[in-house]
C-alpha cells in the first residue's frame, strides 16, 4: 500500500470517527443511562435491583448541583426481569459498560448465595470484566446507593476510590471481580472473601442533600474489612484489624502502622512497615503449616521510655512486636477454624504442594477445621522516629 492511500484511508476513519461522536453528543446520550452503580438484593423471594445512575451535568467542572445521580429500584423473578422495568420506568437504556461497583446485600449473600448473580454478572457482554464486587452489611444495596457522598457524589465511585486506596494494606484481595470469584468456586480449593462496607451514623438524613453540606455529615460509609464466605453463602466478617492481619498472611507488602504495648506498662509504641512479606509451608507427615512472617518498618512513635541506642532496647521492643503480631496471626486463624471456612489458603497450598493428599482429604470436613498450624514471626526495626520519653 503506497503512502497516499494509507493517508487517504486515515482521512476516512477520522471523517466516519467524527461523524459517531457528533452523532452520539447529539442523540444517543439522551436516549441513554450511564450506570455508576448496581446492587442486588433479595424480598419475598424475587430480586430488588438498584441502578444508581450517573448525572453527567452534576459531574461537571464547577457544577453547583449536588445531586450526582439518581437510583432506580425495581423487584422481579430475574435480575433481567428487573432491569427491564427499570428500562420500561426511565424510557432510556441503561448502559452497563460505565459500571465502577456492584453491590450485593448481606441477605441476599446469606441466604441464596452467588450463584445467580454471578452467572448474571458474567453472561451480560455489557458488564465489565473487571468490576469489583463489594458486600454491604446489614443495610439494603439500594439505602447504599442512595447516600449522599462527600467529595464523590455517588455512592458508587466514592466506594470505588476507597478500593483503590485500600491497596496500600490489602493488595490485590480488594480485585473482587465476578470472574475470580467464580474461578475460586469452580476450583474449590479456596474459600472466597469480599470486601464488605457499613453505614455509620443517621442513615435516613445520609440519603439528604444536607449529608453533604455539613461540615459533619449524618452517615458516611467505610470500608471495614472482608466478608468469610462458606462455598457461595456468607459466613461470618473479619474486623478491620483482622482484614489487616490476614493480608499480612497472605503476603501482601503492607503499608500501614502496627502498635504493640510496651510489656512491662500499659502504654505502647508503634512502627511504621516499609515491607512486609509471608509464606505458608506444607509439612506432610503429618500434614500440617507453616506460616512464616516478616515485617520491617520505622519505629515512628516510642512511649516505652527505653533508651534506643541500645541495641538491647530495640531488640526488646522487635520481640514484643513479633508476640503481639503472633497473637494477632493465631486468633484468627482460630476464628477461621471455627467457623469452618479456609479464608487463609490452606486447602489451596496443599492442593498445589501434595494434589494426591488434598483429593484424599479435602472431603473431610474436620480435617482442615483441627489441622495444626504454626506460626513464626520476625520484626526488624529500620529506623527511628519520633520517641517520646
Amino acid at each position: 500500500m503506497n503512502l497516499s492511500k494509507l493517508r487517504l484511508i486515515t482521512i476516512l476513519f477520522l471523517f466516519m470517527g467524527t461523524i459517531i461522536v457528533g452523532y452520539m453528543n447529539t442523540n444517543d446520550l439522551n436516549e441513554v443511562e450511564l450506570v455508576s452503580g448496581l446492587g442486588v438484593d433479595q424480598l419475598d423471594g424475587e430480586y430488588v435491583v438498584t441502578l444508581q445512575v450517573f448525572n453527567p451535568s452534576a459531574n461537571q467542572k464547577n457544577s453547583v448541583d449536588p445531586t450526582g445521580g439518581f437510583t432506580y429500584t425495581q423487584m422481579g423473578r430475574s435480575i433481567p426481569e428487573a432491569l427491564e422495568k427499570i428500562r420500561k420506568e426511565t424510557l432510556k437504556e441503561p448502559i452497563l459498560d460505565t459500571l465502577q461497583v456492584v453491590v450485593l446485600s448481606e441477605k441476599l449473600a446469606k441466604e441464596e448465595g452467588l450463584s445467580e448473580t454471578l452467572d448474571f454478572l458474567l453472561r451480560n457482554p455489557r458488564i465489565p470484566a473487571n468490576i469489583n464486587t463489594i458486600l454491604i452489611k446489614d443495610e439494603s444495596a439500594e439505602i447504599f446507593l442512595k447516600l449522599f457522598t462527600p467529595q464523590q457524589k455517588l455512592a458508587a465511585l466514592y466506594t470505588n476510590t476507597m478500593l483503590k486506596n485500600s491497596k496500600a494494606v490489602w493488595g490485590n484481595l480488594v480485585n473482587t471481580s465476578s470472574e475470580r470469584i467464580k474461578s475460586i468456586l469452580t476450583d474449590n480449593t479456596s474459600d472466597i472473601i469480599i470486601p464488605y462496607v457499613e453505614i455509620h451514623g443517621d442513615v435516613e438524613n445520609g440519603m439528604t442533600k444536607g449529608n453533604i453540606e455539613d461540615f459533619t455529615p449524618a452517615a458516611h460509609i467505610s470500608l471495614e474489612g472482608f466478608a468469610a464466605f462458606k462455598k457461595e453463602k456468607l459466613d461470618f466478617y473479619f474486623t478491620s484489624e483482622e482484614s489487616n492481619t490476614l493480608a499480612l498472611i497472605k503476603g501482601i507488602d503492607q503499608v500501614l502502622n502496627i502498635s504493640a504495648p510496651c510489656g512491662d506498662s500499659d502504654k505502647e509504641f508503634t512502627i511504621s512497615t516499609t515491607h512486609t512479606a509471608s509464606s505458608l509451608k506444607v509439612n506432610t507427615e503429618p500434614v500440617s503449616f507453616q506460616v512464616k512472617v516478616e515485617v520491617e518498618g520505622d519505629l515512628e512513635q516510642n512511649a516505652c521510655g527505653k533508651d534506643m541506642t541500645k541495641l538491647s532496647s530495640r531488640k526488646t521492643l522487635q520481640n514484643q512486636l513479633e508476640k503481639e503480631i503472633k497473637f494477632n496471626i493465631e486468633a484468627l486463624i482460630k476464628k477461621s477454624q471455627e467457623n469452618g471456612t479456609d479464608a487463609l489458603g490452606l486447602k489451596d497450598a496443599l492442593y498445589r504442594k501434595e494434589p494426591g493428599i488434598w483429593k484424599k482429604r479435602r472431603n473431610e470436613k474436620t480435617f482442615f477445621e483441627s489441622v495444626d498450624v504454626n506460626t513464626d514471626v520476625k520484626v526488624q526495626f529500620v529506623r527511628f522516629g519520633q520517641i517520646k520519653h
